[in-house]
């Protein structure tokens, strides 16, 4: 009994740890960004739109594996013979259900999509970000900077470069 607590606590963990990332924060970059080469332009935010950002299908797949390896664990300890494999199976799949949920919920990121209206009639663009720690939400009338190119492209207020 206590070898299934220990491995139920061990997949727990292993649904949890993906929520950890650090997602949103401006003093991490990518692998891919490194060398890269962008533009700057500088305009002002004309609209704002508060989003919630999905969790990637790594995410999602890690905690379907972990749920049903759970589940799965948790089966196994009822029942014997052929019971035992009917509630080993179903209790997997219930928890493949439960874990590729907790994947998704546990991993998304709250953003924004913002409208920039850029300096010097260069037309407007708009763009997909996370909020950034120590930045937080981004109003409209906001001016600053939109960095484009690389691998991501983000906006950042006056200040906040």
């Amino acid at each position: 009994m206590k070898k299934a607590i220990c491995m139920m606590v061990a997949a727990v963990g292993m649904l949890v740890a993906p929520s950890c990332k650090n997602v949103g924060s401006l003093d991490t970059v990518s692998h891919d960004s490194i060398g890269s080469v962008g533009t700057v332009y500088y305009g002002t935010v004309t609209g704002a739109r508060s989003i919630t950002i999905d969790a990637s299908n790594t995410d999602k797949n890690i905690g379907t594996i972990g749920g049903a390896a759970l589940g799965a664990a948790l089966g196994s300890l009822w029942g014997g013979g052929s019971a035992r494999a009917v509630t080993t199976v179903g209790m997997g799949l219930v928890g493949a259900a439960a874990g590729r949920g907790v994947g998704k919920y546990t991993n998304q990121t709250q953003g924004q999509e913002l409208t920039i209206r850029l300096d010097g009639s260069r037309g407007s663009r708009t763009i997909t970000q996370p909020v950034y720690k120590g930045v937080g939400y981004i109003e409209v009338g906001t001016h600053g900077r939109l960095q484009v190119g690389g691998s991501t492209s983000k906006f950042l207020p006056d200040g906040h470069y």
